[in-house]
């Protein structure tokens, strides 16, 4: 009966943290079909990369690797990759830096594969019996301690960007808004949860182990239903950022008069309606670096690149909603350069104060 019930946990556990795998991996199947950018192919690399380390720490801590002990380390190389992607996704999201991906990204990844070898030219029963005894053997030892590596690698990752970029330029209550809350859980949790893992890695403590891998589908579930809300604080931070980098004028060059006839020329060209412009597109198209741009953003109006582009978009999609012919909501928004429907909506909200559909019933005139 013991035996029984022990299994039955087992499984549990094992579905649970399967769960999570298959839904990180759908999600980056989903996201590539979707998005072809770069940048959503490298969030789709680190999705994917979550995926794979749920799923052999699903088969680790349950004591299943005796069925596929070739699965136990398969994560580790696209892991150490994923570390080096998502600092440069961070830049990419924050300060809308282009991805430029170097060969030191890779270098960590390749020295993994490498230490890995001699683990996967081994037979089935060999695999296992250096798992079984893997904290008493040399080679044992190199096994843990990239297990260990690839959980350090994304903290040092995120916090060398956090003290790089985030701390010294973001205003403490812009983590605070109501918007933002949910967000700011995510991060600290992620930090906790790797931080937790870490732990236990580093003191040998296998319930801080399992704690972090049983945490890890929770907070990817967390993240993804919570989504439009964090884009909106991924907004915010980045404005706040940008305002801060640039306290030193970088536009004394730059006649304003200049940037100001060349944005009303690509307004009128309706350069917005693509959704794919970024700060740094809009930029070369003004003949101006970003940080210039941003800058003058800021001093001009007051407020930011994604702030003076929808404006436009908004002022656009009345238009659009004011015609005789109505048009759905969603080709609205994809005609005036919005990626979705639900940030479509939120955007005109904000800015309009009532939803799309409601300005088009308003805006009818009333019947005889």
């Amino acid at each position: 009966m013991a035996t029984e019930s022990i299994s039955l946990v087992l499984l549990l556990e094992f579905l649970w943290m399967g769960s999570g795998a298959i839904f990180c991996l759908i999600w980056a199947l989903s996201n590539i079909v979707k998005n072809r950018k770069k940048s959503d192919l490298l969030w789709s690399f680190i999705l994917f990369s979550t995926g794979l380390w749920l799923l052999t720490g699903a088969f680790m801590f349950t004591g299943f690797y005796y069925q596929l002990p070739f699965i136990v380390f398969i994560h580790i190389p696209f892991v150490f990759l994923s570390a080096s992607f998502l600092y440069l996704y961070l830049e990419y999201l924050f300060l809308e830096k282009k991805i430029n991906l170097h060969w030191i990204c890779f270098l960590p990844s390749l020295v993994s594969i490498v230490l890995l070898v001699p683990y996967y030219l081994k037979s089935d029963v060999e695999k296992i019996n250096i798992l079984n005894t893997i904290t008493s053997t040399e080679y044992g030892s190199i096994l843990t301690g990239l297990n260990f590596g690839i959980k350090l690698s994304i903290l040092i990752s995120v916090g060398i960007f956090l003290f790089r970029e985030w701390i010294p330029n973001v205003r403490l209550s812009v983590f605070f808004t109501k918007r933002a809350i949910y967000s700011l859980v995510f991060i600290l949790l992620i930090w906790i949860d790797l931080l937790v893992g870490s732990i236990g890695f580093s003191f040998q403590i296998p319930f801080f182990r399992k704690l972090s891998a049983y945490l890890l589908p929770i907070l990817m579930y967390f993240y993804f239903f919570t989504r439009e809300l964090w884009e909106p604080f991924v907004s915010d931070v980045r404005e706040t950022i940008q305002k801060n980098k640039y306290e030193k004028s970088k536009l004394v060059s730059v006649p304003l008069e200049v940037i100001d006839q060349k944005l009303f020329e690509l307004m009128l060209e309706k350069v917005f309606c693509d959704e794919d412009l970024s700060l740094s597109k809009l930029a070369e198209l003004v003949g101006v670096k970003s940080g210039q741009l941003s800058e003058y953003f800021h001093k001009r109006y007051g407020f930011g690149f994604y702030n003076y582009i929808n404006q436009y978009r908004i002022e656009e999609a009345k238009r659009y909603l004011l015609e005789p012919k109505e048009r759905t909501i969603l080709s609205i928004a994809d005609a005036v350069g919005f990626n979705s429907k639900s940030t479509f909506n939120r955007v005109f909200l904000e800015k309009v104060g009532v939803t799309p559909t409601d300005f088009r019933k308003q805006s009818k005139p009333s019947e005889p």
